[in-house]
């Protein structure tokens, strides 16, 4: 009896099951990918808030697998949703800033690169590979990766998906007419007085599930929360309203489309049950960088930092994964993972053989999900542009093992920290590990040339570098925990 309890524990986990009992087809797992915009790594409470009330996204982690060190690639959003899409780092498709960026300040020391301000038709896309596999694809929400639709990358159905980083309002008709952030399609096929956006991007993405459940489907939905304008319906601020703060998440509108965003999810799972669905379906919950900061939206602390920066606040985010039968039920991983993993880890488990694209930066974490671990443990990000009215300048990342560097082109400066032991990266070692910093810069241009980075123009005329402890990215407010 031992031996045979032994076999059976080390079976691998079942694959996905077809949906219908009578059927000796295996098929195809679906994917639903719920991606936020600007969610911080701590703005649900499976991450430790004891503000924010995410209930239904808590579950979700307590029937699949969280990563406590899930990131974005990217601080800010379209390319973080260009590497979503293609695996690719954002380095390596030339397409490194939101769209179309703020350009570089007229007293700057660099230029900004030609980048690629739309996500290239040539480059191979997840939906295209999955449709190749009988899939059905569909997406609803932002996309935000140039004037060429989802439609143009291999969606079959593409809804509120266009060129805006952001919707004019949350709220019905979301944006007069005119207003060049009103979001596509949605006001032209009807709504109501009230209606709010993260509802009616629900209510679509049911539709296509249930509208779809006889085949395999994968289901990019992309919220437009919890992206400024901040708006929420009155009685979610309303529940938040007198709540005690967790450092300095107080903001109750903020709290607001969290809530409304979690309730997203809790109808999605509840939709994908209703349909017998739930056996048979990945579901990942992610966000596209940290949360915002500099106008205090939210408090990603203990990490540093938030969207836009170089530090952990600005690129770890909340990374969940419930694929039934391969991820063990409440499961924690600390191993890294990053956005360009989505589409290898997809392509693998929806059988595509072989190498799913012709290059790659991301890696099939599908052994992750098993509990195990990765060999992987570089990562590069790369930002050779100016935001926020330049309070943020071009700098660069590499992540390998337990430490971590930031270099700042304007300021000619390079930081090192160890976040095995400081992971609010409060103190700097480039002093005090001379020879760490210098493997460690060696380390980051040798990937920034294996990934044809392009590095910020120096100007002609561009001064001294400045100060930089006068880099305003580093001042002390920024570093909590």
């Amino acid at each position: 009896m031992k031996i045979l309890a032994l076999a059976a524990a080390l079976l691998p986990l079942a694959p996905f099951a077809s949906t219908a009992a009578d059927s000796p087809v295996k098929r195809p797992p679906n994917i639903v990918l719920i991606v936020i915009d600007d969610m911080g790594w701590k703005d649900i409470a499976a991450n430790g808030s004891t503000y924010y009330k995410t209930p239904n996204v808590d579950r979700l982690a307590s029937e699949g697998m969280r990563f406590r060190n899930g990131y974005a690639a990217c601080a800010v959003c379209s390319p973080s949703r260009a590497a979503i899409m293609t695996g690719q780092s954002p380095a390596r498709l030339h397409l490194t800033d939101w769209i179309p960026g703020e350009g570089a300040p007229k007293n700057s020391r660099f230029t900004v690169p030609q980048w690629d301000m739309t996500l290239e038709k040539s480059t191979p896309t997840l939906p295209q590979l999955l449709k190749k596999q009988g899939y059905t694809t569909a997406a609803i929400g932002k996309w935000h990766l140039g004037n060429d639709g989802p439609e143009a990358h291999g969606f079959d159905v593409n809804i509120a998906g266009g060129h805006i980083g952001h919707p004019a309002s949350f709220f019905w008709p979301y944006g007069k007419e005119g207003n060049s952030h009103r979001v596509p399609m949605l006001a032209e096929a009807g709504g109501k007085e009230g209606e709010y956006l993260t509802d009616r991007l629900t209510d679509e993405a049911v539709k296509f599930i249930d509208g779809n459940r006889d085949k395999p489907f994968f289901l990019y939905l992309a919220h437009y929360a919890v992206h400024a304008p901040l708006m929420a319906k009155d009685d979610d601020t309303a529940l938040f309203k007198g709540a005690k703060p967790d450092g300095q998440q107080d903001f109750p509108v903020y709290a607001g489309m969290v809530k409304a965003v979690d309730d997203s999810v809790g109808r999605i799972l509840a939709d994908l049950k209703k349909q017998g669905l739930e056996d048979n379906t990945i579901v990942v919950f992610t966000s596209d960088n940290g949360g915002v900061v500099h106008f205090r939206a939210t408090d990603n602390a203990p990490l540093r930092g938030g969207k836009g920066f170089p530090y952990e606040g600005g690129l770890r985010v909340p990374f969940i994964v419930r694929a039934p039968g391969l991820t063990k039920p409440g499961s924690v991983n600390d191993t890294p993972v990053i956005g360009t993993d989505f589409l290898p880890t997809f392509a693998k488990l929806a059988g595509i053989e072989g190498k799913p694209a012709p290059v790659l930066d991301g890696v099939d974490i599908s052994p992750a999900l098993r509990g195990g671990k990765l060999e992987r443990d570089t990562f590069l990000w790369h930002y050779p542009h100016y935001w926020w009215g330049g309070n943020i300048s071009p700098y660069s990342v590499i992540h390998s093992g337990d430490w971590k560097l930031v270099r700042w082109n304007e300021y000619g400066s390079e930081e090192l920290y160890n976040l095995a032991q400081d992971p609010s990266e409060k103190t700097d070692l480039a002093k005090a590990n001379p020879e760490k910093l210098k493997e460690m810069s060696a380390k980051l241009d040798a990937e920034l040339k294996a990934q044809d980075a392009q590095p910020p123009v120096p100007r002609k005329d561009a001064k001294a570098a400045p100060d930089p402890e006068s880099n305003p990215a580093k001042a002390a407010k920024f570093i909590r925990g």
